[in-house]
């Protein structure tokens, strides 16, 4: 087969990685399309064409991808950006009528997805564990649970509802308990050693309502879901070498049938289609704890390509109904990154198993 396929945002870090992957997957012997924002994006000579399109909230983006499915008769879609993701699964008719598939899931799911509350809520329905936290509306509720959360002693976390990649995310650290240090450091986010003031704590709610909760545990992964129509099918679990993830500094993969069993019950229960990330840390008793579902595949997906669990060749695979082969990973592996994603070690899965 010969499989037709437009990846968006091919301007990050570790596209060229990913693009040379799916170049070399032998069932899929797919022809690559590459469009980003940017005419100098760091995957563009890695496709068999390239296109600048506007950004993805620009009224003229859905547009822009409708004609390229038309005019180079593409199959399917992967939205490489948060945006993109969003206005794609919104336009999925209008992709649809220009003859490709969308790799997302339904609008309503992302929506889900999107509101950390409602994320909680029917995952707790579900009677799946989630992190503790409460949200607030106005300053004399976030006040109170600050308080009650143990702060000023200890360390807590505050963020908008409604938000990605730790974008508005406070770490108030407590006097008597030290968080990570990663955590709050990230452009996206700050760390406060001295108590917020009224005025810092009114700006937080500009964005909408908040969410507090007690700093989670180190360490940090980064799970890739594959679920078709709801129904997961494989999870592959990422320990970060760098708890950040960003930049990325490397992988350990590992057979941890806890996470990846919770991930899948997550999955699931939220009805997730297609390729997600999903964001992990650790509570007080070791026990899987979700940050956040992000709406399509992880930045450094091509991890899983690097040990050979092709996922994301099998989420273009089973979007357009077509056999893949399944997944079997037998080795836990260590990936970094010199100038591209390389394997330095294997060893035998079933001594951990």
């Amino acid at each position: 087969m010969s499989v037709r396929v437009i990846m968006t945002c091919v301007g990050g870090a570790m596209a060229p990685d990913l693009l040379t992957h799916l170049r070399e997957d032998p069932l899929l012997m797919p022809y690559l399309v590459g469009v980003d924002a940017s005419a100098s994006a760091k995957g563009r000579d890695f496709v068999d064409a390239f296109y600048q399109v506007p950004w993805g909230e620009s009224e003229d983006y859905v547009e822009s991808i409708a004609r390229i499915v038309k005019e180079e008769d593409i199959d399917i879609v992967l939205p490489g950006s948060d945006q993109e993701a969003f206005v794609l699964s919104r336009s999925r008719g209008s992709i649809s009528a220009a003859g490709a598939v969308t790799l997302t899931s339904p609008m309503e799911v992302l929506d889900l997805i999107r509101d950390k509350q409602a994320t909680y809520e029917a995952l707790g329905r579900a009677g799946i564990q989630v992190p503790d936290y409460v949200c607030v509306v106005k300053i004399a509720e976030l006040q109170a649970a600050m308080s009650n959360y143990g702060y000023p002693h200890r360390s807590i976390i505050v963020k908008p509802v409604v938000g990605r990649g730790g974008r508005g995310m406070c770490v108030l650290v407590g006097t008597n308990d030290t968080p990570p240090s990663w955590i709050g450091r990230g452009t996206r986010e700050m760390s406060l050693d001295e108590a917020p003031t009224m005025e810092r704590m009114s700006e937080w709610f500009t964005s909408g309502s908040l969410m507090v909760m007690p700093v989670l545990k180190d360490p940090a992964y980064d799970v890739d879901v594959l679920a078709v129509k709801g129904k997961a099918k494989y999870a592959l679990v990422r320990q970060r070498v760098n708890p950040a993830g960003i930049p990325f500094a490397g992988n350990h993969v590992i057979s941890d049938a806890p996470i990846r069993e919770y991930c899948l019950e997550v999955t699931e229960a939220l009805g997730l289609d297609g390729l997600h990330d999903i964001d992990l840390m650790t509570d007080n008793q070791g026990r899987p704890a979700l940050l956040e579902i992000n709406p399509r595949m992880s930045g450094s997906v091509v991890v899983a390509h690097t040990i050979g669990f092709p996922i994301v060749s099998a989420a273009i695979a089973v979007a357009l109904g077509l056999e893949y082969p399944t997944i079997a990973l037998t080795s836990n592996a260590t990936v970094t990154l010199i100038s591209r994603a390389v394997m330095v070690r294997n060893q035998d899965l079933s001594k951990n198993s």
